[in-house]
């Protein structure tokens, strides 16, 4: 097992020997958050990740990062509305291709999974001018909390300057107390990103 680990300490420290573009950068964009079942809502993302060169002679990247992601849904039925609102803390982990297009201008898509946490959720309902809400990630709340998925990137990069759209696909249905026949309900997200890359 030591020599596994003094291994892949090695191999580490060579990639960033031989890295020619590693660095932090930041993200913050909207989201077009919705569940199944569930119609969209307006979210928003905001985070940072790490740039690291996998190979001196190609544009291959591997970029975890850290983000806080608001996410949710809507559903209105019969006159009751019901708003889910979610914030997640997410630990995304790209692998990203850069096709560079001239000196300024390149392309890069990515793709990779998440991992999420949520640290805060509540649905609130509204009917006949009555609202109520309630926690759903608590002790008596009907959502895990956990969350794992697949995210797909395509951005632009303007020397550093980041453009980018996504989209969040989760694996994981949410309800604690899930039986057959129950609806799943899973999160999905579009985003819209602009950031920097230093």
């Amino acid at each position: 097992m030591k020599k596994i680990s003094l291994f892949l300490v090695m191999i580490f420290l060579g990639v960033g020997v031989q890295a020619q573009d590693n660095g932090f950068g930041v993200r913050a964009g909207v989201n077009i958050a919705s569940m199944t079942n569930y119609n969209s809502k307006v979210g928003f993302h905001v985070g940072g990740m790490y740039r690291l060169q996998l190979l001196s002679d190609m544009p291959l990247f591997f970029e975890p990062g850290l983000e806080l992601q608001f996410k949710g849904g809507k559903l209105t039925q019969s006159g009751a509305s019901n708003t889910l609102n979610l914030v997640y803390v997410e630990v995304p982990a790209m692998i990203a291709y850069r096709f560079r297009i001239n000196d300024k201008w390149a392309i890069q898509p990515a793709v990779g999974p998440f991992f999420s946490f949520g640290v805060s959720g509540t649905v609130k309902q509204s009917y006949m001018g009555q609202n109520q809400s309630a926690d759903l990630f608590g002790s008596n709340g009907g959502l895990k909390r956990g969350d794992v998925g697949l995210k797909i990137a395509a951005g632009a990069l303007l020397k550093r300057i980041y453009f980018g759209v996504g989209y969040d696909l989760s694996f994981i249905n949410l309800p604690k107390n899930y039986t057959k026949g129950d609806p799943k309900l899973r999160n999905g997200s579009f985003y819209i990103s602009a950031g920097y890359n230093f």
